[in-house]
């Protein structure tokens, strides 16, 4: 629900208390269900819930690990399975309670439960025969993002949604892993695929919000927001990756211009979110060029001061440009 529409039936729930038509019971009930004040509180309950997902998760993928070595492993995907059907039915009824008094723990069981999914399918496949190749974990990724958008349509939750989404990307072939001493690498396999891919994501987050969202009492509102972030960030990066070679002069040029494009972009829309991931990577895309022909030429400190000295440049351009902007929509 948006914030505004939140905030006006708070109103209304607080006239009606005033003015007795409706007690004192029912009135702190419906108050609780939608207040809107974002304190410290609850911003730091998100991030540990945030923060929740990552360890559980990181605890099923440790969990594959020990089921394989063990001899009960052939019951490890019936206990995997229902542990994540009892977490997500859990999961669902604290994120859809009423009152709202519970969500954010509902949401991090509902995401536990779809990793726990993950694994159950994941574990199964490996336990009764299967072995890991080019299509099964890609598959077994797509099975699990299709029930992660069944619950997040089916209910109105968007970390289900998230992730989805993200699992959606990396059935494509994106990965990542852990390289040690504090380094991850990232990979895409296809990164023209998974450009395409993302620029259908946008598209989609856009349609969402500008067509589907609309009507504010729809329990999707916030979705089009994930689909355009995340569609964003892919789309940065596979440009990103297509322009690193050397030799791929006209990805560099399709990378700067889509950064441009994005600022201009977010400028006409007054989007931040374009906006904002446009500077971030035209800023990653000119350091990639300075670092690739002028690191190894010029001593590092001479490096950084260009560096720095083209990053304020391209701050003051666009502070100006943005002060302009204003000016012309207030006259």
């Amino acid at each position: 629900m948006r914030k505004a529409v939140a905030e006006k039936i708070a109103g209304q729930v607080a006239d009606w208390g005033h003015s007795g038509l409706i007690g004192a019971e029912l009135s702190e009930t419906l108050e609780a269900r939608y207040q809107t004040d974002v304190t410290i509180g609850r911003v730091f309950v998100r991030w540990l819930g945030f923060l929740a997902v990552t360890m559980l998760g990181m605890s099923v993928l440790g969990f594959i690990g020990m089921s394989m070595g063990e001899a009960a492993q052939y019951l490890a995907p019936f206990v995997l399975g229902g542990a994540a059907y009892v977490l997500w039915t859990k999961g669902v009824a604290m994120a859809t309670d009423p009152q709202q008094q519970y969500a954010t723990s509902g949401a991090v069981l509902v995401t536990f439960a779809l990793m726990v999914g993950f694994a159950a399918l994941m574990t199964g496949y490996l336990v009764f025969g299967g072995e890991f190749g080019r299509y099964s974990g890609p598959i077994i990724m797509a099975l699990t993002a299709g029930a992660a958008l069944f619950t997040a349509y089916r209910f109105g939750l968007r970390w289900p949604l998230l992730i989805g989404v993200l699992l959606t990307f990396h059935a494509l072939g994106n990965m990542h892993r852990y390289g040690g001493g504090g380094s991850y690498f990232m990979g895409i396999e296809d990164e023209r695929l998974t450009l395409l891919v993302a620029v259908i994501s946008i598209v989609i987050g856009l349609w969402h919000e500008q067509s589907l969202e609309q009507d504010v009492e729809r329990r999707d509102v916030g979705f089009g927001h994930v689909y355009i972030v995340v569609g964003l960030l892919y789309a940065n990066m596979s440009l990103w990756f297509l322009s690193l070679p050397r030799d791929e002069l006209i990805f560099t040029l399709v990378f700067t211009a889509a950064a441009v494009a994005q600022i201009v972009l977010g400028g006409r829309l007054h989007d931040g979110r374009f906006t904002g991931f446009g500077i971030v990577f035209l800023s990653i895309n000119i350091y990639t060029r300075m670092f690739e022909h002028f690191w190894d030429d010029i001593s590092k400190g001479a490096f950084f001061l260009i560096a720095g000295g083209l990053a304020m440049a391209a701050g003051i351009a666009f502070e100006v440009r943005a002060r302009s902007l204003r000016r012309e929509s207030m006259a």
